[in-house]
């Protein structure tokens, strides 16, 4: 199991270590231990499936690592999204996006642009512009706003 990923998972889920560890019949000491290694922690199998079950989800999904912890990719993401330390980290920007902070989202679609944030996350990135927009950099606001209005005309002919 990857430990940067029982970490983001732990966090998005907002369960603690002594949670987790009561969860799977583990001391909360093995699990601090799992989560203070980089890379893949080494766990027996019944664990692992006990930490699938708890957080439910398939144990493919807690053997490999999160394609944002990869250290290249978290260098390029972190410059380009937290630039203003709004979030502490990638992991707080997701869970962010995930609750429809619109902060996050605006900063997502800053970034990425509209079509491309509805790629990443669905069409509610249109339906909720007007309540992010306001987060927007005014220039960028402007040049969305524009195709904002452009893409509403063509969905209602």
């Amino acid at each position: 199991m990857e430990a940067s990923t029982l970490r983001a998972l732990l966090r998005a889920r907002g369960l603690s270590q002594s949670e987790l560890a009561r969860r799977i019949g583990v001391s909360r000491q093995a699990i601090s231990q799992w989560l203070r290694k980089d890379g893949p922690v080494n766990l027996q199998g019944r664990h692992l499936v006990q930490v699938s079950r708890a957080l439910d989800l398939p144990i493919s999904e807690l053997i490999r690592p999160l394609p944002c912890c990869e250290p290249q990719v978290q260098a390029v993401l972190s410059a380009s999204l937290l630039w203003d330390h709004l979030y502490l980290d990638l992991v707080d920007f997701a869970i962010a996006l995930n609750q429809g902070h619109p902060r996050a989202l605006a900063r997502l679609v800053e970034v990425y642009g509209l079509y491309a944030s509805e790629k990443m996350l669905g069409t509610h990135v249109w339906t909720e512009f007007p309540r992010y927009k306001r987060y927007l950099h005014p220039a960028r606001r402007r040049q969305l706003e524009a195709l904002h209005a452009w893409h509403s005309n063509q969905i209602a002919a």
